[in-house]
């Protein structure tokens, strides 16, 4: 089964006019038609005439590839503009783009690994800091996994890695659960060790924090943020790539170190008029950011949950057959929801990946919420 973007239904061409905002989100899965409660464009910003409007003219302006890496030829003024408003935006000194997030955080990893450093990585971290990890490894760091969210044993870990250089790697989103990385807890235990803090914040960005900055917004850390913050655009910015924002230094560094930046073609300058539109439709007074947040109280008081912090809303089925059964049942009722199960969550866990968008009207959260009752779901 596999779900295509129904862009003649949208009216992209024929009805330009109708993307003055944002087009109710479905798919075309097998032919038919289905409402989508799986999207990562969480804010609807993939239709935004801003964005679609910036990523055409730049287009006209540059072409549509970059034509080269970033180190040769594949550096346009839209590539130094979007690192500029995203370090601005996040309140960073400097910002770097890569291709993709998966990019970014193994660029990272590999970049700062070498003999004498040592990593911790929460368990249920991105494959992609996974990957970085091994990438780590291979350079001569020693990286070591913390269970998900084990503030106590990170700590017997970093006091017995007293006096060497440490890096402590968390999602601040994760995808899977959709729950929050402690970062006030984290963040206290980093700089009282002298380790410093990378938090991958591909799900935060546009989604959590007042104005959609993120997990140190939502939070309230700008005061003492990560070290090392990465972010992507493929998700609520609704475009692609991914980036990193640190220091001025550690970025200079990372652009002449971090393999996946240094020999990768740079992302088109389409891509980056886009991220940098959505940006400023983010900081702007029309965000939509405030409808994601009411349509997540919405789903969230329609399952039965107090209060939920971000748009992935993990609906619990157990087992694996039943899981995909119960996707399938939706989808037969008009839904696309996804079953998750194992390797990508254990084994008798598998969920339905519920994600919420700034763009769906309370007649389809409701009518999702009742689909799932009518399925015993979510089950405990």
């Amino acid at each position: 089964m596999h779900a295509v973007l129904d862009w003649q239904r949208r009216g992209l061409e024929r009805h330009p006019a109708t993307f003055s905002s944002p087009q109710t989100p479905r798919a075309i899965v097998d032919g038919e038609p289905r409402i989508l409660f799986s999207s990562s464009n969480y804010l609807g910003l993939a239709e935004r005439s801003e964005v679609i409007g910036a990523a055409r003219q730049a287009i006209r302006t540059f072409g549509v590839g970059s034509g080269g890496s970033r180190l040769a030829t594949g550096t346009s003024t839209a590539h130094e503009l979007v690192e500029s408003t995203l370090a601005a935006f996040l309140d960073y000194p400097d910002a770097i783009l890569f291709g993709s997030g998966f990019a970014a955080n193994t660029g990272v990893l590999q970049a700062l690994a070498e003999p004498g450093v040592r990593i911790f990585s929460d368990a249920s971290n991105h494959a992609s800091l996974i990957d970085g990890c091994r990438l780590a490894r291979s350079h001569g760091a020693e990286v070591t996994v913390f269970p998900h969210g084990d503030l106590a044993a990170l700590e017997v870990m970093l006091v017995e890695a007293s006096g060497q250089r440490c890096l402590v790697v968390t999602d601040g989103v994760f995808s899977m659960d959709g729950t929050l990385a402690p970062l006030p807890e984290l963040t206290q235990l980093c700089r009282r060790f002298g380790a410093a803090l990378m938090v991958d914040d591909a799900h935060g960005l546009g989604t959590v924090g007042a104005t959609g900055r993120g997990i140190v917004e939502h939070f309230g850390m700008q005061q003492d943020p990560p070290d090392v913050l990465v972010v992507t655009g493929s998700k609520a910015l609704g475009a692609e790539g991914g980036a990193v924002l640190a220091s001025e230094s550690v970025i200079a560094m990372l652009r002449q170190r971090a393999r996946s930046y240094v020999y990768s073609s740079a992302p088109s300058p389409a891509v980056c008029a886009a991220l940098t539109a959505a940006l400023d439709v983010l900081d702007g007074p029309n965000s939509p950011v405030p409808d994601l947040h009411r349509n997540v109280d919405r789903m969230a008081t329609r399952l039965g949950l107090d209060t939920w912090p971000t748009p992935i809303v993990p609906v619990a089925v157990g087992d694996e057959t039943a899981s995909v059964q119960a996707a399938h049942e939706l989808g037969e009722q008009g839904w696309f929801v996804p079953a998750m199960r194992w390797p990508t969550v254990p084994r008798s866990r598998a969920i339905l990946r519920v994600t919420v968008m700034a763009t769906h009207t309370d007649d389809q959260i409701d009518g999702l919420a009742d689909a799932l009752a009518r399925l015993g779901l979510p089950r405990t």
